[in-house]
């Protein structure tokens, strides 16, 4: 499925994807959450990205505005907008395990703790979303081309299919400032908690379809 204005991302583009989400999600509450070293959190979560991005390869839709990748939308269709083990291991879960249990960092958390804050995420989204529904699962632009119109660019074309499809669209943030420009492309904020044993808050948010 190729949208006009989108790059439709392919497998000779995952490193490049890769690389524009580890810096786009560099300072994020929850990817600091998982890796509190900055410097290991560069190294690191390029592991994070490229599960991510593999398993929208397979399951889902993964664009960019460009074919010069300035930003990464992965896109989950209904049926698909939860990875079971076995898939998660095709797309590369252990290769992120075995990151994540490299890190010196005394802060770290283990991968059982981190499951545990992940499944919480997990089992809201499927409490709030059990109707058939697009997943917008990860959204970032490079810094260099942010606040130039990309997020938008990235999004609009998307929404419009699925406007058009009559599904309605999930998405999560942890980033306050972010409620408010997801809530002009016509998100509204469904749910709202603080993740237990942090700081870090989740904003769950659903377009509807126009009736």
């Amino acid at each position: 499925m190729v949208l006009k204005g989108l790059y439709l991302v392919q497998r000779k583009d995952i490193e490049k994807a890769t690389m524009v989400l580890t810096r786009a999600f560099q300072e994020d509450p929850l990817v600091r959450l998982i890796y509190p070293n900055s410097e290991e959190r560069m190294k690191f979560t390029p592991f994070l990205w490229r599960y991510l991005i593999k398993d929208g390869l397979k399951c889902g839709k993964v664009y960019s505005p460009t074919n010069k990748i300035e930003g990464v939308a992965k896109w989950l269709p209904p049926g698909k907008e939860h990875m079971g083990i076995w898939r998660s291991i095709r797309s590369g879960a252990l290769s992120m395990g075995w990151a994540m249990s490299k890190q010196k960092d005394e802060r770290k958390r283990s991968t059982r703790e981190i499951q545990q804050l992940t499944d919480i995420i997990l089992k809201k989204h499927k409490e709030i979303m059990k109707e058939p529904h697009w997943y917008l699962a990860n959204i970032g632009v490079d810094p260099k081309y942010q606040g130039k119109g990309y997020g938008s660019a990235l999004i609009k074309p998307m929404l419009e299919y699925i406007e058009k499809k009559g599904y309605p669209v999930y998405l999560e943030t942890n980033f306050q400032g972010n409620v408010g420009l997801y809530e002009h492309l016509g998100f509204e904020v469904i749910d709202e908690m603080k993740i237990p044993e942090t700081e870090i808050m989740n904003w769950g948010m659903i377009k509807k379809p126009k009736l």
